[in-house]
């Protein structure tokens, strides 16, 4: 027996803790962790995604996924949704979305079709995902919302019933339709974007970023739509032809973000003719915006934040959780489009630095990326199996017109 823990100390020891273990009765459970606030969100393509509860006209519930859509003004319902809940015979829409209720007439709210532009539908966006709603921020304008993307926790509240996190910025918002403007300092002058959490990259007109890249050439990286900035895969110039940029920093009210992608759009009807009659897709979306925009901020700016939107107080909140990742573009240099679930090489990129890809033509179709198989897999799986360290290989499965073949694929470096 050691002479530090002395023979009767360690009897005595050993007697209490038995007398103790004899009186104390059952162990006490642990408490249970409280429940946290809010609904979880899933993110498919940079795109949340959330669980939402839609009242049947008996009183029931019907649970389906929708998608959360900040730069859209009018909800949608997929066909068959739209007709369960009986709106095409003038029911209102009724739902419960992170613990909140929600009720709009019938007239607010569209069936979800194909778009008479892009030609986006909620099929072509998220299949093999089965996504029967898109919701608009319309019925937002007297509550709170906060995304906090760290969580992947979307939160609804009354006004003064949360505690804002981070930095403010003011906002402007049009009342009928939700959409919300901050302002965006780049390069010492400020501009409108719409904060939209229903894309998956930074958007804006292509015209403007090229006002910028003529004082500014170093922040060109390449024309054509790669990675995430891809997200949409729609068949026009928007991403073939549109302009990735790397923005050294932008600021938000007193939140500076560095290393800032962002695609400049090219011409929807050929150059001739947005020339011809002005930038159709961006005078005419902007329309349900508060004032003019340069654009829209993205997942790739707000997925680094806890971002709360007190929407009857006009103030955003900005609490950063993490860096933005310059390399988050590097991939080899294609931009796809999807058609009828499938893959098809749109365009080359044509890189700042470096040589557009080999081996690869416009029109191929993408059957696999190493071992993940394109046809089977939605646009999230497809973007993450191209993206690589920069000078990695990815093998691509084509099939075209001299029938199927492999090639390896060096990934650009884009930061």
């Amino acid at each position: 027996m050691s002479r530090l823990f002395p023979r009767r100390a360690f009897l005595q020891s050993v007697l209490a803790s038995a007398a103790g273990a004899a009186t104390a009765g059952p162990r006490a459970r642990p408490k249970p962790k409280p429940e946290e606030p809010g609904e979880p969100f899933q993110i498919e393509c940079g795109r949340i995604l959330v669980e939402t509860a839609f009242v049947t006209p008996d009183g029931g519930s019907r649970r389906a996924l929708a998608f959360f859509n900040m730069g859209m003004g009018r909800t949608a319902l997929a066909p068959a949704l739209h007709a369960e809940l009986g709106l095409d015979r003038g029911a209102p829409l009724r739902y419960s979305l992170a613990g909140a209720a929600f009720e709009t007439p019938a007239d607010t709210v569209d069936v979800a079709k194909a778009d008479f532009i892009t030609g986006l539908s909620l099929n072509q966006m998220f299949d093999p995902m089965k996504v029967e709603a898109m919701l608009s921020p319309s019925l937002l304008r007297d509550r709170v919302l906060v995304l906090d993307y760290g969580r992947r926790r979307l939160v609804v509240a009354e006004p003064g019933r949360i505690v804002p996190e981070g930095a403010a910025a003011p906002i402007e918002l049009n009342p009928q339709t939700g959409l919300a403007t901050v302002s965006v300092d780049i390069a010492g002058a400020p501009h409108a974007f719409v904060i939209d959490a229903g894309s998956g990259y930074c958007w804006m007109r292509g015209q403007t970023l090229a006002e910028w890249l003529a004082n500014a050439p170093d922040w060109r990286r390449a024309v054509g739509a790669v990675g995430a900035a891809n997200y949409n895969m729609i068949d026009f110039g928007f991403e073939k032809q549109g302009t990735i940029a790397r923005l050294p920093e932008i600021t938000i009210g007193e939140t500076t973000v560095p290393n800032i992608g962002m695609l400049g759009t090219g011409p929807l009807l050929g150059a001739f003719g947005d020339a011809l009659i002005g930038d159709v897709f961006w005078d005419n979306w902007q329309k349900s915006a508060p004032r003019p925009v340069a654009g829209w901020l993205g997942a790739n700016v707000l997925k680094h934040f806890r971002l709360t939107i007190d929407y009857p107080n006009r103030q955003s909140y900005w609490r950063p959780q993490s860096a933005p990742d310059p390399h988050d573009l590097d991939q080899p240099g294609v931009t796809l489009v999807r058609r009828n679930s499938r893959y098809f090489i749109g365009g080359l990129v044509h890189p700042t630095r470096g040589e557009p890809l080999e081996g690869v033509q416009v029109g191929d179709e993408l059957l696999a990326i190493d071992g993940l198989n394109a046809r089977v897999n939605g646009k999230g799986a497809v973007l993450a199996a191209l993206r690589a360290p920069a000078g990695q290989s990815r093998t691509l499965t084509l099939s075209g017109a001299g029938g199927e073949r492999k090639i390896e694929a060096p990934a650009l470096d884009l930061s």
